[in-house]
């Protein structure tokens, strides 16, 4: 296999709980981050159950043709029960014997010992087996130290290497330090070309629109500039990479000159959250909000942030009418003669958050996430959304489609959006 510019990847993730929907994979996104920035292409994921045969097709299919990975990364199948094949399959694939590594069955045993599974002569005999199975590695692999029990370990044959990870994410992302500092993947790093990314982000802007205005700058995919587009929950981003640095540049400064005022970051890999609170800290302003429809989720989105204390005030979830007019003191003949879901009740909301709680800013967000409660005039997905600042009040209404957790999701996010937007102009 001769060497490339831009190294690819493959990753295969075993389990037949994965394929049944007992859990869903977690693994896939942080290798796809993490070789992003080792400047590694992961070109496909391919998820398999435990048995050899699906193991050592998929490892097969990634090793020959054309399109073959420079790297081939695995995880789960590593555990003592008869299930855990991966590293048979692996051993096939090179050609190389299952060897125990006396080392690593000290290790392995010191931390079943550890874990306080086995108490007398007897349970130690019957850990024996497992144990070696964890530590009988392919010859020639370099092991890494676990979290748990199951080593992972990196392997070179050829100029093809596997990574071998233990299935559990927090086994995998320890283990994955201890491999990325391996001689061996620092040989494929060696191989990568240095990429230069840049990052817009817009919001309002649809993927559609954004796809159409790219085509017409008459881009085209290659090593030297490479684009993705990701759409989600209103916001757009677009990542131009490559190794011709001045291309990528030129990309992004024309796009960002194209999208304009739907542009709310370039290079700036902050969440919206962030950005909020960093705007009331600046001004030294206090948050509160006011939720009906999504029940609580904008005041969690807020809080995920280390340090909100020092802005978020708090909020009210004011879900019934009775309740919004006791704790937001919104007027009930408002509310009778508006409905709950309207722009008056929602900037009624915003403002009597504010002055009930004693903050510079309010948010008010009141709708019908269904599934039953729409009409005609409202159907399920009509939310109404107010911010009160001391520069006044914005509103904007908004129609999700979906289902009622989709219209909670997205409703939120559209309030962090317009609470960012309302702080910059205010």
């Amino acid at each position: 296999m001769t060497s490339r510019r831009v190294p690819r990847a493959v990753a295969i993730i075993t389990g037949d709980e994965l394929l049944r929907g007992f859990i869903q994979d977690a693994n896939s996104g942080f290798l796809a981050d993490q070789l992003r920035d080792m400047g590694v292409e992961l070109a496909e994921v391919r998820i398999v159950g435990d048995d050899f045969d699906s193991i050592g097709t998929a490892i097969a299919d990634t090793t020959r043709g054309p399109l073959a990975a420079d790297l081939i990364i695995l995880s789960g199948g590593l555990g003592p029960t008869h299930d855990d094949r991966t590293s048979e399959a692996v051993a096939l694939a090179v050609g190389r014997e299952l060897v125990v590594d006396e080392a690593a069955l000290e290790l392995v045993g010191a931390r079943v010992r550890a874990f306080g599974r086995m108490r007398t002569p007897e349970e130690v005999a019957t850990f024996t087996p497992g144990n070696r199975k964890q530590a009988s590695l392919p010859r020639g692999a370099t092991w890494v130290d676990p979290l748990g029990t199951a080593p992972g370990y990196v392997l070179t044959s050829e100029e093809l290497t596997f990574v071998v990870l233990p299935g559990p994410p927090p086994e995998l992302r320890h283990a994955w330090k201890g491999v990325r500092a391996t001689a061996e993947l620092q040989a494929v790093l060696a191989r990568t070309a240095p990429a230069h990314e840049r990052l817009l982000r817009m919001w309002g802007v649809p993927e559609s629109a954004a796809s159409r205005t790219l085509d017409a700058t008459g881009h085209d995919d290659s090593d030297a500039r490479r684009v993705t587009i990701c759409a989600r929950d209103g916001e757009v981003e677009i990542s131009v990479r490559g190794t011709d640095v001045a291309s990528v540049d030129a990309l992004v400064d024309g796009l960002t000159t194209e999208f304009g005022p739907a542009v709310f970051a370039v290079d700036d890999h902050r969440s919206v959250v962030e950005f909020i609170a960093d705007e009331l800290r600046a001004r030294g302003w206090m948050l509160a909000t006011c939720e009906s429809c999504t029940g609580g989720q904008l005041g969690s989105a807020l809080t995920e942030v280390a340090g909100s204390s020092a802005w978020y005030e708090g909020g009210l979830v004011t879900y019934s009418y009775a309740s919004k007019t006791l704790l937001a003191g919104v007027p009930a003949t408002l509310i009778a003669s508006d409905g709950a879901v309207s722009e008056s009740v929602a900037r009624a909301m915003a403002e009597g958050v504010r002055a009930t709680l004693g903050v510079d800013v309010g948010v008010g967000i009141t709708g019908i996430a269904g599934p039953g409660g729409g009409t005609e005039a409202k159907p399920v997905g009509t939310v109404h959304l107010a911010v009160a600042t001391p520069a006044g009040i914005v509103h904007r209404q908004i129609r999700v489609p979906g289902d009622r957790s989709t219209v909670r999701r997205r409703s939120s996010h559209v309030a962090l959006h317009l609470l960012r937007e309302s702080l910059r102009d205010a």
